[in-house]
């Protein structure tokens, strides 16, 4: 019996442990996830609602309305609910006429109040004259501003970047598609070359040249798939996916070249935005400064009741409390505090010089960036143009040459000579066009619609 329960319980364990690996290997599968895109605009989609950096400037600007709304708090009074006990150990003695206490010609100590005194009330104060809590208010909407320009900024490169890595993926796809056929290409050209070379019709000279040709396509076609890789990497990253995501990218490239666009059509440099906030931010913290030599004028109401005892307790019987309100009317005048608040002023007054001087020179350098940018991506458009051209021609060219090698109409060296000259210029074309790629990525996302 004993040994029927053991094997029982055998089987139970095995079961759970069964049951717990396959609930983790779902679990495990679940998690993998496999995103797909067929074009440009939906990658960055996709990097907008989950790109983890992003998330940040997101809850900056949270924080940032919430710090408005709270700087708004000054145009509304606050109230205060308040109880205060106190213990009188020894009450304050007044000298008052002997006349009163019938001591007539003497002076009699005489002690005001009660051993213990409670006072319980609520506590109303607005200010109406508050230029600081008004400029710091201003001061909060400046960082929300702020906050929000960050965040455009960030977009921007994000777009740039997302940009240079998606069309770097495509670019070195389409390459890999074409180094693969010239892998073949060059294999069989090595083929036949070795087997003429072994049977004494050609010299070492073209047979060794035939292997070389191998090598730089399959180098070309190495350093393609590294450069593939290492975008699709990059763009894993900046969708937020975990290591075990898989990333696809569908569109094909075909060698499409980027479209011509004129500098007037971009927008405004996001460091002059964020230069412009800065300056303004550094005009209002002058303003605070100045506000501190400004009087503050403010109400305070007070509506309460008091209770004297001359033992230790409290009662909450209506006749033991009496009525105590007032109000009072503050206005601080400030007169002298030391020579701190003049420094700071001049401070804050430096800090805006230099913020405009900031400001004019992100105007004066993004001209000159912006009139750069645009001027190297037409002349890498037009090179890339040419090399394409180029290209294509070298193609047909080996194309040929492969036919009239075939027909004997030219040797072994005029077409290996050809066939090189076309690796390079196929090498050449992929670089010209990563590198107009590289431009466009920078100016697309400040193109207006």
């Amino acid at each position: 019996m004993a040994f029927t329960i053991s094997r029982v319980l055998i089987k139970l364990k095995y079961i759970c442990f069964l049951a717990l690996m396959i609930n983790q290997t779902v679990l495990g599968q679940n998690t993998v996830q496999e995103f797909s895109f067929d074009s440009y605009e939906e990658i960055w989609n996709q990097v907008k609602a989950k790109n983890p950096d992003l998330e940040s400037y997101r809850l900056n600007i949270d924080k940032a309305n919430y710090d408005v709304k709270a700087s708004k708090a000054f145009r509304l009074p606050t109230v205060t609910g308040t109880f205060n006990g106190q213990r009188n150990f020894d009450l304050a003695t007044t000298p008052l006429p002997g006349e009163i206490a019938g001591q007539p010609g003497n002076t009699v100590d005489v002690q005001f109040g009660q051993d213990f005194a409670y006072n319980a009330g609520i506590s109303i104060n607005k200010s109406f004259l508050d230029r600081q809590s008004a400029l710091k208010l201003k001061m909060s909407k400046l960082n929300a501003e702020m906050a929000t320009a960050q965040q455009a900024a960030f977009l921007e490169l994000l777009d740039q970047q997302t940009g240079l890595y998606y069309y770097s993926a495509l670019v070195a796809k389409r390459a890999v598609q074409l180094w693969e056929q010239d892998l073949q290409l060059s294999d069989s050209v090595a083929t036949i070359i070795l087997n003429r070379y072994e049977e004494g019709l050609i010299d070492a000279i073209s047979a060794n040249q035939a292997r070389i040709n191998v090598l730089t396509v399959q180098q070309n076609l190495n350093n393609n798939q590294q450069l593939y890789q290492q975008s699709i990497d990059e763009l894993r990253k900046l969708l937020g996916c975990l290591p075990e995501d898989k990333l696809e990218l569908n569109e094909s490239l075909q060698y499409e070249l980027p479209k011509v666009f004129s500098s007037e059509r971009l927008t405004s440099n996001q460091d002059i935005a964020l230069a412009s906030i800065n300056k303004d931010q550094a005009q209002t913290q002058v303003s605070i400064q100045k506000s501190l030599f400004i009087p503050q004028l403010s109400l305070n109401t007070y509506l309460g009741r008091q209770q004297f005892r001359n033992d230790f307790g409290l009662s909450f019987d209506g006749d033991e409390w009496s009525n105590y309100s007032y109000a009072s009317l503050n206005l601080n005048i400030p007169i002298f505090s030391g020579l701190s608040k003049i420094n700071q002023l001049k401070s804050s007054k430096l800090d805006l010089e230099r913020a405009k001087n900031d400001l004019q020179t992100e105007i004066n350098k993004a001209m000159i960036e912006d009139n750069r940018l645009i001027n190297d991506y037409h002349l890498s458009l037009r090179n890339t143009k040419l090399t394409k051209d180029a290209y294509e021609l070298y193609e047909e060219n080996s194309l040929l040459s492969y036919q009239q090698y075939e027909e004997g109409l030219i040797s072994l060296d005029r077409y290996l000579t050809v066939f090189q000259d076309y690796l390079k210029s196929e090498n050449t074309f992929l670089n010209s066009l990563l590198n107009n790629y590289n431009y466009y990525s920078q100016i697309a996302p400040r193109i207006l619609n």
